[in-house]
């Protein structure tokens, strides 16, 4: 702690504004900006639960840890793009999502036709079982 003050009062001490923590709030306004923009690839039989179902998502605490971008983070300082990736892959397996190739979805989430580094996340799914399984009960909960 010495060590921190000396290097204050000597001004060498450096704060990255970039490095600030992101509120939950913002973080779940910026991934739901994120995800409507495929929200014209929704399918019929979610059209009307879409933003329940990501509500619900995006208010347990394990997915919102798992979006928190972490303080190494260079690409996504608002949220964690790879991981958004991941929950939309599960949901399209799932069949909240149509089925159309991962460069479609790269597009429209990315605004851009160029290919991006999250693409090959949409078919990942998750390395932790239990966000799967809670995945699925969510999804449950709107099939017909």
């Amino acid at each position: 702690m010495e060590v921190l003050l000396a290097a204050a009062r000597e001004g060498r001490l450096y704060v990255d504004e970039n490095k600030k923590k992101i509120s939950r709030e913002i973080l779940i306004k910026e991934v739901r900006a994120y995800v409507g923009r495929i929200k014209v690839l929704v399918t019929k039989e979610f059209s009307s639960s879409i933003d329940e179902l990501w509500d619900q998502i995006l208010s347990k605490e394990e997915f919102v840890v798992l979006l928190t971008p972490s303080c190494k983070a260079k690409k996504c300082r608002e949220f964690n793009k790879y991981s958004v990736m991941r929950i939309i892959g599960v949901l399209r397996e799932k069949g909240v999502y149509e089925y159309y190739n991962d460069s479609k979805y790269n597009t429209l989430l990315e605004q851009t036709d160029k290919d991006t580094s999250y693409r090959k996340y949409l078919g990942m799914g998750f390395e932790q079982r239990h966000l799967l399984v809670e995945i699925r009960k969510i999804v449950a909960q709107y099939q017909l």
